[in-house]
């Protein structure tokens, strides 16, 4: 059977494992631990994302999306100025007085949430680009599924062996899981440096010599 969907994906791996006796709570398990493994591992380009929100005036934290592992960018929407990153220690060492409030331009990321060395003095449209989590049961279908059910599939059997404390063909399936992994990151830094050498090359012909310049 074709892996198309969460659905079927469970079925699969109940046919791999010849077990029919597995409740439907047991396999959305394994498919969920495999996902936080994959969730922990990928940075794709297809994960890529971004989310509209506003630092609101008096405050001094943001609440990120549900979706959210990692933090490519957070910018000011008006000005495009970037907010920096900071580790927590560093960003509790700059932080303002408690009364103070100014305009947020450093950020630390704890407990799901954004933390400002500043109190905003007014509200702040800033656009936060992200790293989204795969999450197949509630998408049901997405890219990861589609372009690498394998991914899905091993690390899910690689979870039920854990489950059923059996070491029969779990070096199979971690090894099935890893490569399917370092495939996939491996086609994601090929697919970033020919976007890369494609705007380079495009630079190049765009660019006319300067008898003045000498460039």
């Amino acid at each position: 059977m074709a892996i198309t969907d969460y659905s079927s994906l469970k079925t699969t791996i109940a046919d791999y494992l010849h077990r029919t006796d597995l409740s439907d709570t047991v396999m959305s398990n394994f498919v969920q631990f495999a996902e936080v493994r994959l969730n922990r591992k990928l940075r794709l380009l297809q994960q890529q994302t971004e989310a509209a929100l506003t630092i609101a005036s008096g405050s001094r934290e943001l609440t990120l999306p549900t979706d959210w592992i990692e933090t490519i960018d957070l910018i000011h929407t008006d000005n495009k100025e970037t907010i920096q990153p900071q580790n927590i220690r560093s960003l509790n060492s700059q932080r303002t007085a408690d009364m103070a409030k100014g305009r947020p331009r450093l950020y630390s990321t704890a407990d799901g949430k954004m933390l400002f060395e500043t109190i905003a003095d007014s509200a702040y449209p800033v656009s936060l680009s992200y790293f989204q989590k795969w999450d197949i049961e509630t998408a049901d279908v997405n890219w990861l599924i589609t372009n690498a059910p394998d991914a899905y599939l091993y690390g899910s059997l690689l979870e039920a062996k854990a489950y059923a404390k059996s070491k029969e063909d779990v070096s199979m399936w971690a090894q099935g899981v890893s490569t399917a992994i370092d495939d996939l990151n491996n086609l994601d830094n090929r697919s970033r440096r020919n976007a890369t050498a494609r705007v380079d090359s495009a630079l190049v012909r765009g660019r006319r010599f300067d008898i003045n310049r000498g460039y």
